[in-house]
């Protein structure tokens, strides 16, 4: 076996080639366990489980709050609610954030909120400057993991306005399952 390899136009460094170190597991002395029992130690005893009983239910851990990536799924959603009840976005803009399946629900109600905030917008002053719709506050839980629920108090003027929503998240995408607007 060389040691060294050679290259043909000697410019570059030798490269060397060295065996592998023997590696030995590290010697374990005690063949036997150490039992260190005194004659007043309890014996517990566990019983043994049956191979027909189901596995136990493991519960997800309960956090204190929402996720972080529940909270800005709920931003992006309530700014979207409230750019389509200002009238700067058409509510068929709520589909793409809604669940299929229940996507038709979250757009008629999107569209009737916002025909209602035309409409009080018209009537409180038809030639001033109508005030937008504004979030005062939001309030959101997440009762299970995937799946959280929201709380909007909304103004125009001075009417108040309550919207509530719910977002699941289905394959790594956050989708609206309910939305009411009071």
């Amino acid at each position: 076996m060389r040691s060294a390899v050679e290259t043909p136009t000697g410019s570059r460094a030798a490269i060397r080639l060295r065996p592998v170190p023997r590696y030995e597991p590290p010697f374990d002395d005690e063949a036997t366990p150490q039992v260190w029992t005194s004659s007043r130690q309890l014996t517990l005893e566990w019983p043994a489980e049956s191979p027909s009983a189901p596995p136990p239910v493991v519960e997800p851990p309960v956090v204190a709050g929402a996720s972080g990536d529940a909270k800005l799924a709920v931003r992006r959603f309530v700014r979207l609610c409230v750019e389509v009840l200002n009238g700067f976005r058409p509510a068929a803009h709520l589909r793409r954030l809604a669940l299929p399946s229940r996507a038709a629900e979250v757009v008629a109600q999107g569209l009737t909120g916002a025909r209602r905030a035309a409409d009080l917008r018209r009537a409180r002053q038809p030639t001033a400057r109508r005030p937008p719709v504004g979030v005062i506050k939001v309030v959101l839980c997440e009762p299970r993991t995937g799946a959280v629920e929201a709380a909007v108090t909304l103004v125009t003027g001075d009417r108040t306005w309550a919207m509530a929503f719910r977002l699941e998240l289905h394959q790594q995408n956050w989708s609206a399952t309910d939305l009411v607007i009071i």
